[in-house]
């Protein structure tokens, strides 16, 4: 994903966009973080044709399709979705590129959303409702991936107990080892769904991109103290 603090965002007709080049030429994309979980799910439906998908995503991604169109032309318009939804949400829509950020996807949107609002209300006061369609995908995985200097969170919690190791039993920690082992069976995701059914439900590559960001700031706390 591309972001920058020189990134232009703003309204157009009426929807939240960003500014993204490809090959010269800009294009509004669409990629507000409500957006994206659209995007998401449109990614993760199993009764949509792919050709009912391809209409969807570009009408989805664009206020102004017909503009989009003209510009990139229909011979390399899809080409140019390709290359803007990287930028704008992680998505390898040839999967031709590789999962963003390579980690090992830590969350599910559907199990974790109550903690993802719990959590943006109490690191930054922010209301899920009231923001998700006037910010980026992308200010949105910064802000996740920022609760991890913001003190302990729901979502936090669950991501911790998902990724740290069980420390070794000895007979001085059985107590907090069978407390860990606990709180780790809480937050795990389902155990009936397959990784394969939860990278369906939550897009590999955005999921992985959302690791890879809140890994990034892990590390750089740890390395800060």
């Amino acid at each position: 994903m591309r972001r920058s603090l020189t990134t232009r965002s703003g309204t157009v007709n009426g929807r939240f966009c960003t500014t993204y080049e490809y090959e010269g030429a800009e294009y509004d994309v669409c990629d507000s973080a409500l957006n994206a979980m659209l995007v998401n799910e449109l990614f993760a439906d199993t009764e949509l044709s792919e050709e009912d998908k391809q209409q969807l995503l570009s009408a989805m991604l664009f206020a102004d399709l017909p503009a989009a169109i003209e510009t990139a032309g229909r011979d390399g318009f899809w080409d140019m979705v390709d290359a803007v939804l990287w930028d704008a949400m992680g998505v390898d829509l040839y999967g031709t590129r590789g999962a963003a950020g390579c980690e090992e996807p830590v969350f599910d949107w559907d199990e974790d959303a109550g903690r993802i609002r719990a959590s943006l209300l109490q690191a930054y006061g922010l209301d899920w409702d009231a923001v998700a369609g006037s910010m980026s995908y992308g200010a949105f995985l910064d802000l996740v991936a920022g609760l991890m200097e913001s003190g302990e969170t729901p979502l936090q919690q669950a991501i911790y107990y998902r990724t740290a190791k069980c420390p070794r039993e000895t007979k001085n920690n059985r107590e907090y080892v069978e407390a860990f082992r606990a709180r780790a069976a809480h937050f795990a995701l389902h155990a009936d769904r397959t990784e394969a059914d939860r990278m369906d439900a939550a897009n590999g590559a955005m999921a992985s991109a959302f690791a890879a960001e809140f890994a990034a700031a892990e590390r750089a706390v740890r390395a800060d103290g």
